[in-house]
This record gives C-alpha cells, sequence and structure tokens, in this order.
C-alpha cells in the first residue's frame, strides 16, 4: 500500500509542479490537501486493503424478511415517524400491490430519496420519486396534486424498471438509478444508494419479493470444503491490491468474492459492501464458512475480510500473502468488526 501511495504521489506530483507554475495565486497546502484527499478516495473506494489491515444488506441477506411477509410491527413503526409518509404505510401497500412489485422496496427507495419523507419535493411538490417534468424539459421536479397521485405515478416507473426491465434487486435498481462514477455524480454520492436503500428495506422489515435469505440456507459441508480448496490453489500468493481472480491475484475481499462464486455465492466487491452483505451474526455463533471483517484504518468502516475455517483461524489475503491466521486473539483479534453469515455450511 505504501508503495501505491508513493506512486499516486509522484504521478499527481508531476502535475502539481505544471499547477504551481501557472497559478500562483494557489496555495502549496491547499494543493497538498487536494492531493491527500483524492488519495483517500481512491483507497476508500477499492476497499479491503491490506495495508495495516488488521449490520445493512445489497439486495442480501439482512435485507429479506424471514417469513416472506411484510413485518407489520417494523412496518408500522417505520412510518410512525416519516415525514409526508407518516401515517402512509397502507397506501404504499395498497398502491405497490397493485403495480406487483414489493411495497418494502417501493417504501425503501421512496424513504432514501426523500430522506425520510422529508423533502422538498415531497413536501411541497408531493413528488416521492424525484421524478423530472418532461415539460421542462426534465429540467424541473414534476409538481403532483397529492401525495397519492404522485406516489402512484412513482410506483408506475418502479414496475418499469422491476417487472418490465427485470431490474428486481437493490442493487441492479441502483446500477440504474445511482450509478458508481457518474459523471453527474462527482462527490461519489451514488455509492451510498445501495446501502442506503437497503439500510430502509431491513428497517421496514424486509424484502418480502425477489429475495431469498441465504444465511438460512443450507448448501452444506461440501460448498465449505470447496470454496476452502479454491482459496488454497492460491495459498502463498502476494496480495495484491484490487485484485479479483487468478490472473491478477487477490486481495482480501477479491478472494472472497471469487472463491464463494465456485459455489454459487455471488459476493460483492469489496470488504465493506461483503460486510453490508452478509447477515450479521455473533462471535459464538460463527461456524466454517462464515466471514469475519476488520478494521485498523481509517478510510472506511471495514478494511479487510477473511473466511473462518474454524478453531479460532481464518483463511485470508493480507500484506503477508494468502495465507491463514489467527483470526480471534492477537492482532486480528483486537480490529474485529463484526461476524457475517452469506450462508449455512453445516453438515
Amino acid at each position: 500500500m505504501k508503495q501505491l501511495i508513493n506512486f499516486i504521489g509522484k504521478q499527481v506530483g508531476k502535475k502539481v509542479l505544471l499547477w504551481i507554475g501557472g497559478s500562483l495565486g494557489l496555495s502549496f497546502f491547499a494543493i497538498v490537501g487536494v492531493i491527500l484527499l483524492a488519495i483517500i478516495i481512491i483507497i476508500g473506494a477499492i476497499g479491503g486493503s491490506g495495508s495495516n489491515r488488521t449490520p445493512i444488506g445489497g439486495n442480501g441477506l439482512s435485507s429479506c424478511s424471514v417469513t416472506g411477509e411484510i413485518d407489520e410491527a417494523s412496518w408500522n413503526a417505520a412510518f410512525s415517524n416519516a415525514g409526508a409518509f407518516t401515517g402512509k404505510g397502507d397506501l404504499f401497500i395498497e398502491l405497490a400491490r397493485l403495480n406487483g412489485i414489493d411495497p418494502v422496496l417501493a417504501a425503501a427507495i421512496a424513504f432514501h430519496e426523500t430522506g425520510r419523507g422529508t423533502s422538498n419535493a415531497v413536501v411541497n411538490k408531493n413528488n416521492p420519486g424525484g421524478i423530472m417534468d418532461p415539460a421542462t424539459g426534465w429540467s424541473k421536479l414534476m409538481h403532483f396534486s397529492s401525495l397519492e397521485e404522485g406516489l402512484s405515478y412513482t410506483m408506475a416507473n418502479l414496475k418499469r424498471r422491476i417487472i418490465d426491465d427485470g431490474l428486481s434487486t437493490i442493487e441492479s435498481l441502483g446500477s440504474v438509478y445511482a450509478p458508481i462514477g457518474a459523471a453527474n455524480d462527482p462527490n461519489g454520492l451514488n455509492a451510498h444508494w445501495v446501502p442506503t436503500v437497503t439500510k430502509f428495506a431491513s428497517e421496514l422489515g424486509g424484502l418480502t419479493m425477489n429475495c431469498s435469505p441465504m444465511g438460512s440456507q443450507i448448501v452444506g459441508n461440501d460448498a465449505f470444503k470447496t470454496i476452502l480448496n479454491e482459496m488454497l490453489k492460491y495459498e502463498g500468493w502476494s496480495y495484491v491490491w484490487g485484485g479479483y481472480n487468478p490472473n491478477m491475484g487477490f486481495d482480501c475481499s477479491g478472494l472472497m468474492q471469487w472463491s464463494y462464486a465456485k459455489v454459487g455465492i455471488k459476493l460483492p466487491r469489496t470488504a465493506y459492501t461483503q460486510y453490508q452483505f452478509a447477515q450479521p451474526i455473533t462471535r459464538d455463533q460463527l461456524q466454517p464458512g462464515d466471514l469475519i471483517f476488520f478494521k485498523s484504518a481509517n478510510y472506511a468502516p471495514v478494511t479487510h475480510v477473511g473466511m473462518y475455517v474454524g478453531a479460532g483461524r481464518m483463511f485470508n489475503s493480507q500484506n503477508d500473502g494468502v495465507r491463514y491466521d489467527d483470526a480471534l486473539t492477537g492482532y486480528w483479534g483486537s480490529v474485529i468488526v463484526g461476524y457475517g453469515r452469506v450462508a449455512d455450511f453445516s453438515e
């Protein structure tokens, strides 16, 4: 990681000299601050770093309803303090079902888009979906005569995305509504869309459609062995920051993503998003195949992940390479953030 930062510093430094030459009025310290901020953003975007490395879910485990039905207690509690949406839970259910979509997913998106029912768009324009007015060349928000009208329009829009376009998961919708790296998102706020919608879905009781709580799915010990055997192929390899396949090499989250895919489990790319994806469990619930998450740097809430293999050990890719490590004691034990399950590998 130090080498990476030094490399970035040198490359950016060349441009700094040009900037200084062309803009004498620009503070050197301001430039340095910009460089440092850029480095932090670049590192944080990748996640799963090996340097000093020591619950929300995508359309993931902790965001699924256990029963497949709306959890009335959670649903009503969420709508008891939801700005313009307060007390409108039944209306959400009615309109979502009319369009054949999950009320929880629709509500979670609306909560996110409106700051939990408090945005100017929904309060003053009855517009819960950020719908732009074609009559203004898509430059201004549409104004609806009532919240019900605005919700009806928004639900119909969601139906087109979810049913007609087949974007049935939070992640797939996020790739359209808030694509990461979009030109109109210079501050990178789109990266928060999937985690925040997932958080709201969980708070609302969990998704009731197109969502299987994999943490309760028994996949069997053979699947765990398949994953571990795949990882063991790379034991002794060097850690590669940003690596996610054998041609590149592996960082921590890349090794997890690649290996779990061998049994059909599709993990997100970074340590933090894997943390968000997994079903939170406690330490005493750990079993082989579960994930353990760590943090020892401040650029992200989670900076490392390893697979628990039993007896307090994990298999992971870290600065010293792809290897076994003690997970629950010593250095790693001191920087644990949490534990997660993506499938039940018990026999």
